[in-house]
């Protein structure tokens, strides 16, 4: 398992997609500080900005939203899928070692912005007192909320891309399924009351991080904060085993 870990390492290594992604979140996090910082917009506070990660979340989702299409289509649409095989022979080690990687990588991305977070927050805005402990805790709230939404679509991207066998079509339904979120929940909160059973479904999972924020938004979600933490790990559950299914039983 390790050896194939370090394999699909190298290999994402390799296509500079580490490099890239890495730099477009850097290049993203700063810009939003100097906006803030030189520019003359009233909503964009640095009060409000730091503990969203100066709303870096959409690059992030967005960007394992990409891996997570590709990263077995690759293999399929390569041919490199029988090597694998061959070397490792068993399916479930490659699957788990690929689901390993996307939680690797996914954790990096929330560092990471962290991280420049901190540093551009220090450099930028030193009024700002990273040292209170409410803006700690709206962003790790946020990051947290976050990191689960973000599953929620990658997980919901890989299965996808299994079944239909696609990765541009893959992304490119998990990324319209992403902007079209808040949408959908705003359209979904004013039917939830002739039909409760919606309450359930995966668009409102997305409102955790907006329920964390405003507890009061329970009443419109018709779930408590705990709920939707639960419903959203058992959607991801459900879409990793389905893909983890059909990539057990897929023709090579």
């Amino acid at each position: 398992m390790t050896t194939t870990i370090k394999q699909e390492v190298f290999k994402l290594a390799k296509q500079q997609l580490i490099m890239k992604q890495s730099l477009a979140l850097t290049l993203l996090i700063i810009g939003m500080a100097l906006v803030t910082k030189f520019g003359n917009f009233e909503l964009l506070t640095a009060e409000n900005l730091v503990p969203t990660l100066f709303n870096s979340s959409w690059l992030i989702v967005f960007s394992m939203v990409y891996l997570a299409s590709q990263i077995f289509s690759m293999e399929f649409r390569f041919g490199t899928i029988k090597n694998m095989l061959q070397k490792d022979g068993s399916r479930s080690k490659i699957f788990f070692s690929k689901f390993l990687l996307l939680i690797g990588y996914s954790l990096y991305l929330n560092f990471l912005a962290m991280i420049l977070t901190v540093a551009v927050s220090l450099i930028l805005f030193p009024e700002v007192s990273l040292e209170q402990s409410a803006i700690w805790q709206t962003l790790l709230t946020t990051v947290g909320a976050g990191f689960v939404g973000m599953w929620l679509f990658a997980s919901l991207s890989l299965m996808i891309s299994l079944i239909v066998q696609n990765e541009s079509l893959a992304g490119m339904l998990g990324l319209i399924s992403y902007f079209m979120s808040s949408m959908l929940a705003g359209v979904q909160f004013l039917v939830l009351d002739q039909a409760a059973w919606l309450k359930w479904d995966p668009f409102n999972m997305l409102n955790l991080a907006n329920q964390l924020a405003d507890s009061s938004l329970s009443q419109m979600t018709l779930l408590s904060t705990g709920q939707l933490i639960i419903g959203n790990f058992v959607y991801i559950a459900l879409f990793i085993l389905i893909a983890k299914v059909v990539f057990q039983r897929r023709k090579i």
